[in-house]
């Protein structure tokens, strides 16, 4: 992959072909050296995540980034979307699945803190 400073990158296909494509400015490259196929390229812009700290050091939960392929067959992976790690699978959000998601984290947050609370009590009495 090589950059260039027309907001393009040259991204090297399997069969040797050397295809020069636009790139949009959030991307943070990633593009890997070499794809198979042209709808294998992968736009990807900064990762984002909530760290966790446990008895065992800091964990990551719900890292989520923007992305997009651009040249997918499937018409719905071309559009830029939020894809945040959910379970083992990267799941892809439209701004009002971000939203949606942005609401749930809210109430349970707020379902967290209430579990946090009954915890000190149970601890507070001594049951």
């Amino acid at each position: 992959m090589d950059r260039s400073p027309l907001n393009t990158v040259t991204v090297h296909l399997q069969d040797g072909a050397d295809v020069t494509v636009p790139e949009p400015a959030w991307c943070v490259g990633g593009h890997g050296l070499q794809v198979e196929v042209l709808a294998d390229v992968l736009h990807d812009g900064p990762e984002i995540s909530f760290a966790v700290e446990t008895p065992h050091g800091f964990a990551e939960a719900l890292p989520a980034a923007l992305s997009q392929f651009p040249f997918a067959s499937d018409p719905q992976q071309r559009v830029p979307a939020v894809t945040v790690l959910v379970g083992d699978n990267w799941e892809r959000f439209s701004p009002a699945g971000v939203a949606e998601l942005a609401d749930g984290l809210v109430v349970y947050a707020a379902r967290l803190r209430a579990l946090g609370a009954e915890l000190t009590r149970i601890i507070d009495s001594g049951t």
